[in-house]
């Protein structure tokens, strides 16, 4: 699909169920000049997100700081998710951060093949249907690694260019101090397009906690 026939679905969707659009927004970079993370960075950037998710939802839990202690597997952690997984207060701020990571975490999920297409942004994910991929010990995630199978990339471009417009509405509406759009959960499209960047190499960056989601 063009970027030019990419973003006209795109619109006709948003179009379709009351989702304010901007005709001005550029479009995405064409398939050709965009080149998706590998399966094994995939697979570590599961596991860094499972480790700072399950930190900020157990509480009082210190298996991920053991799980990954070991220099390996701290290496796939972010700076700001080490920092978080390894402070023993860390500030219900925080916490509350990283719990949506869950979202970032799950789309990723699809991108790797774990789950089905998730549809619009509007209800919060579970992570029901993949945690049996992930290591109940202190073993390395094996399992998560041999199930993960990249889509193809004309349907991550496609999730791109639509979570871009998604991300629009959502922070036009909030300068306008209005609702959200229909059926939009905010913080689900922020942690999507986040995710979808990353997974698109969107302005090299490699560092997850410096990936854009510009509008």
């Amino acid at each position: 699909m063009t970027p030019e026939a990419r973003r006209e679905a795109n619109e006709k969707l948003l179009q379709e169920h009351g989702i304010p659009i901007n005709p001005h927004l550029p479009m995405i970079e064409d398939g050709d000049a965009v080149t998706l993370r590998s399966e094994e960075e995939l697979w570590g950037r599961l596991v860094a997100l499972w480790g700072v998710v399950g930190t900020a939802m157990m509480r009082e839990n210190a298996w991920f700081k053991e799980y990954f202690t070991p220099p390996e597997r701290r290496a796939l952690l972010s700076n700001d998710e080490a920092a978080f997984l390894f402070n023993d207060e860390p500030d219900e701020q925080d916490r509350i951060q990283f719990s949506w990571r869950l979202e970032a975490l799950m789309f990723l999920a699809w991108c790797a093949g774990l789950v089905d297409d998730p549809g619009l942004p509007s209800e919060p994910s579970s992570a029901e249907d993949i945690l049996p991929l992930y290591p109940h010990d202190l073993g390395d995630a094996v399992m998560l690694r041999e199930a993960i199978r990249v889509r193809p990339k004309e349907e991550i471009l496609d999730w791109a260019d639509r979570l871009y417009r998604l991300h629009w509405a959502v922070r036009e509406a909030h300068l306008k101090r209005e609702a959200p759009p229909p059926g939009l959960n905010p913080g689900m499209v922020l942690e999507w397009h986040h995710a979808v960047n990353w997974m698109t190499r969107y302005g090299d960056e490699d560092d997850w906690d410096a990936v854009g989601t510009d509008t």
